[in-house]
C-alpha cells in the first residue's frame, strides 16, 4: 500500500502507520513542513513530495497525482483521504 498524504488531517489521521516505515508515502505539497518531511526522512520512511498542491474536490488534480504515484508504484494499493468538507 502507498499513502497518499492530501491535508493535515490525512496526516494526523495516518501518522501511526506511516511512523512504522512499511508503507511508501506521497505527499501534496504545501501539506507538511520542511522539518516535518526531514523528520520523517531521518525516520527511514520512504517519503516523495510532489510538486504542486492537490486540491481533492478537483478530479484532475486527484488523477494526475495518482498516475504519478501509480508509475512509481505499480500494482500498489494507494490509499487517498478525500475531505467531505461540503
Amino acid at each position: 500500500m502507498v499513502i497518499f498524504i492530501t491535508s493535515e488531517s490525512a496526516y494526523t489521521e495516518m501518522k501511526e502507520i506511516l511512523l512504522s516505515a512499511m508503507h511508501p508515502v506521497w505527499v501534496s505539497a504545501g501539506v507538511l513542513q520542511e522539518f516535518e518531511i526531514e523528520n520523517l526522512l531521518n525516520k527511514g520512511i520512504d517519503v516523495s513530495v510532489l510538486n504542486y498542491a492537490v486540491d481533492t474536490e478537483n478530479r484532475k488534480d486527484v488523477e494526475c497525482a495518482i498516475s504519478t504515484i501509480k508509475e512509481h508504484h505499480f500494482g500498489e494499493n494507494i490509499w487517498v483521504q478525500i475531505e467531505n468538507k461540503n
